[in-house]
């Protein structure tokens, strides 16, 4: 697999694996319902419970440039392949080249498209800048 499309790929799989963190965070009814403040002395400057918050802020902000480049996608092939089979692993690559009636080549194709496309969304211009410089094989 070519260079640039593993970084692309590696993005979405840190967003599938961040959206499942904070689902599991979302359902122990943490910090994102009921932040809570401690009211203990401290010897440092910091808050721990405002750590916190500003952590999920980050996150959450990282989440929501993910799905907001997945939806831009304007092919909605793309993005299915990107949502269902990239990011949910909900399909393999033989039901999907069997739903859209191609072989397993013009799949490989099709994905890399879409993920050039979320790449393109996502602001991940100076990748795709590169991936346009000739490959020099030593």
């Amino acid at each position: 697999m070519r260079k640039d499309i593993k970084e692309i790929r590696q993005v979405l799989k840190d967003y599938a694996r961040l959206k499942k963190d904070l689902a599991l965070i979302n359902a122990r009814n943490t910090l994102i319902n009921s932040p809570s403040f401690e009211g203990t002395g401290s010897h440092s400057n910091t808050n721990h419970t405002e750590n916190k918050f500003v952590n999920h802020a980050n996150l959450s902000w990282q989440l929501h440039r993910v799905e907001d480049a997945i939806n831009n996608i304007k092919d909605s092939k793309y993005r299915f392949i990107i949502n269902k089979y990239i990011v949910n692993k909900k399909y393999n690559r033989k039901e999907l080249c069997d739903r859209y009636n191609i072989g397993l080549r013009s799949f490989n194709t099709m994905k890399n498209r879409a993920l050039v496309e979320f790449a393109k969304n996502y602001g991940m211009d100076q990748l795709l800048d590169e991936m346009k410089k000739p490959q020099v094989y030593e």
